[in-house]
């Protein structure tokens, strides 16, 4: 399987070898360096040789596991939304220390763009929101998202179909502690440049933000003056070229104060915050 993966160009055969293994085994991978011995039979090397023969064309390693990790959660993964990636946990980390700063979790929070319920379904688990409101455009995300949290027995949360306007989705909602976002923003014309196992597998709708690349972040920051309470807070996930443009977004923006643009572990200019002052 090495050899296979290898030869097909895969930066890291041997991992994924013992990965797809371990799934057709539905064990975790390091059970396969444990001293006891492990029966297979003809219907594992069906299921190995199913999981080799679409990873080779190209589809994503997590959408032949079927999940995906993120932070504490094993979450459901296939092409109804986003793979959850590293970044986004760390807009998590954002919000966990606005949350000790602040003292308490949010008592009402709003994640617009669910996909998999990953970042809903994190502040839920780490007692960083009580009641979180989930928004997301696409039925099937929504559908995923469900399955998510029956999947982690998560309580406080309620997923909603969106227009792309957003808002009309929680008009008669009372003001939210905070707004986490991890929005389309990646532009037309770099979606049509993306990776084959992106574009061809993750949602456009999830990707796509538009010629710039900043549709749904402007949607997000004109509405969000309205829809947060005092003092809430805005989190949102950007493109690592987007800083400038975002930052001058928000600072242009009534009602909200203290815009900052905050960088991911490996320098690059990837979250953007504000607050609406009390």
């Amino acid at each position: 399987m090495t050899r296979e993966l290898e030869l097909a160009g895969l930066a890291s055969p041997d991992v994924e070898a013992r990965r797809l293994v371990a799934a057709a085994l539905e064990i975790e991978p390091a059970e396969l360096g444990a001293s006891r011995k492990i029966g297979v039979d003809p219907a594992f090397a069906a299921r190995v040789a199913k999981a080799v023969s679409r990873r080779l064309e190209g589809e994503p390693l997590q959408h032949v596991e079927g999940t995906a990790d993120f932070r504490s959660l094993r979450l459901i993964s296939d092409g109804r939304a986003l793979i959850p990636r590293p970044e986004t946990e760390q807009l998590v980390d954002l919000v966990a220390r606005w949350v000790e700063a602040r003292g308490a979790p949010a008592d009402r929070a709003l994640d617009i763009g669910t996909g998999s319920g990953a970042v809903a379904l994190s502040l839920l688990d780490e007692g960083l929101a009580k009641r979180v409101i989930a928004l997301d455009v696409a039925p099937a995300a929504r559908a995923l998202a469900t399955e998510n949290a029956r999947r982690v027995e998560a309580r406080g949360l309620e997923l909603r179909a969106c227009p792309s306007e957003i808002w009309p989705a929680v008009a008669e909602e009372p003001p939210f502690d905070l707004i986490v976002s991890n929005p389309p923003y990646v532009t037309s014309a770099e979606w049509v440049a993306l990776d084959p196992v992106v574009r061809d597998h993750e949602p456009r709708v999830a990707l796509d933000g538009g010629e710039d690349g900043l549709d749904v972040i402007r949607t997000i920051v004109h509405g969000a003056v309205g829809a947060l309470g005092s003092d809430g807070a805005l989190f949102l996930e950007i493109g690592a070229s987007q800083g400038p443009e975002v930052l001058a977004l928000l600072r242009s923006t009534r009602g909200l104060a203290d815009a900052r643009i905050e960088r991911d572990l490996n320098g690059r200019e990837r979250f953007a915050t504000a607050r609406r002052p009390a």
